[in-house]
């Protein structure tokens, strides 16, 4: 029996050092944290909206002339600069019309030379007509054909000027069209579809190249007619940024579509955004912030820092006692949400106050905590200690 005893408390023993030596490894265990301090700004209170990229300019460049296409050079993706040569129609014939109306234009300035010199001519004849009659030396039948043949120059010289002037017409026609088998980008822009490719027959019309334009990009808002006037006041402070990349870009301008989509009740609110490095592309989802009212003096913190468990929102405050410094749960009450903050009131919280922002889903209030200064590290890294 004794043997038995001995062994139970053995096992026992063996047990609780166990135990102390788990409890040891758990209190020093430590999660690592974030704070950020509780800042005093002036904001406006916002409203989220969403929506999606389109570009300024978006289209198909299409054939001018009927022919075949010897050229095209961009393909999708390619970038492409407002004047650069896209594609090439043949003008072989184009300039064959040219050429025989350049001939056309040629011989008819040698009638018009000709013209000229009859109209010269019948002026003398006329002239010395009407000397000669004055002196009886011919007929009025006689001076009537000088007359005649006058007039008859100067028509002649008249229809050379005028079919002149049509050939000349002509050939600037032809030239214009000659220009025009070489398509040129209309403006900055990026290709998306190729429709043709070359040796293919293209009429006047027919699409090319579909391409959109490069450079600032618009973030289509889709915002609730019933902030109208708010986007009159403060439309330029809106604040938009792409899912996709994650940031905010720069506004350029804004401009409000006057019609009223009227199965959701929402208006279109048009936000130009730089584009400088090219990531912004059409059809991107975007989430915008439009201002709602005028700027407030309150407190925020980073969104972050938000806890919502309970029903009442809080935040862990970094705070010390004679001993160590704890994770203090402090409430808070929610004003409205930014684009990464959050403005707050709380009778608890002062400006500077640290609060924590990253690795506050696995604290309890009390919890010991310990700062970690670091150069890099403004805010300081906050590691919680597991009692």
């Amino acid at each position: 029996m004794l043997p038995l005893f001995l062994g139970i408390s053995q096992r026992m023993a063996s047990f609780a050092s166990l135990a102390v030596l788990l409890s040891s490894s758990v209190a020093v265990a430590q999660v690592p944290v974030r704070v950020e301090p509780v800042q005093r700004q002036h904001v406006q209170q916002r409203h989220a909206v969403t929506g999606s990229l389109r570009p300024v300019a978006r289209g198909n460049v299409a054939a001018i002339e009927a022919g075949q296409l010897r050229e095209l050079g961009p393909r999708e993706g390619d970038s492409i600069r407002k004047g650069d040569v896209l594609a090439r129609v043949d003008a072989r014939r184009l300039e064959a019309q040219h050429a025989e109306a350049v001939a056309e234009k040629a011989v008819a300035t040698a009638d018009l030379a000709s013209a000229n010199a009859r109209l010269k001519q019948a002026r003398a004849d006329l002239a010395r007509g009407q000397k000669l009659i004055h002196q009886n030396a011919i007929g009025q039948q006689e001076l009537d054909a000088f007359e005649a043949a006058y007039e008859i120059a100067q028509a002649t010289i008249a229809s050379t000027n005028s079919r002149i002037d049509r050939i000349e017409q002509s050939i600037r026609l032809i030239q214009v069209r000659i220009e025009d088998t070489v398509i040129r980008a209309p403006y900055d822009a990026s290709v998306v579809r190729r429709h043709v490719e070359p040796g293919d027959w293209v009429q006047a019309g027919d699409a090319l190249l579909t391409i959109v334009s490069t450079g600032p990009i618009e973030a289509w808002l889709e915002v609730p007619e019933r902030f109208v006037k708010a986007i009159d006041q403060f439309g330029a402070s809106v604040s938009v940024r792409a899912r996709a990349t994650n940031e905010e870009s720069n506004v350029l301008s804004t401009r409000r579509v006057a019609e009223v989509n009227p199965r959701v009740r929402t208006l279109g609110f048009v936000v130009t955004l730089d584009n400088a490095d090219g990531l912004l592309s059409a059809g991107m989802s975007v989430d915008g912030w439009i201002a709602t009212t005028g700027k407030i003096e309150t407190e925020t913190i980073h969104k972050d820092a938000v806890n919502r468990g309970g029903g009442q929102p809080f935040v862990y405050r970094v705070a010390k006692d004679s001993e160590a410094s704890k994770a203090e749960r402090v409430p808070i009450e929610i004003l409205f949400e930014l684009p990464e903050r959050v403005a707050i009131r709380s009778s608890q919280l002062q400006v500077g106050d640290r609060v924590i922002v990253e690795g506050n889903e696995r604290l309890l209030p009390g919890q010991n905590v310990t700062v970690i200064e670091s150069p890099s590290d403004r805010d300081g890294i906050v590691r919680t200690e597991h009692k």
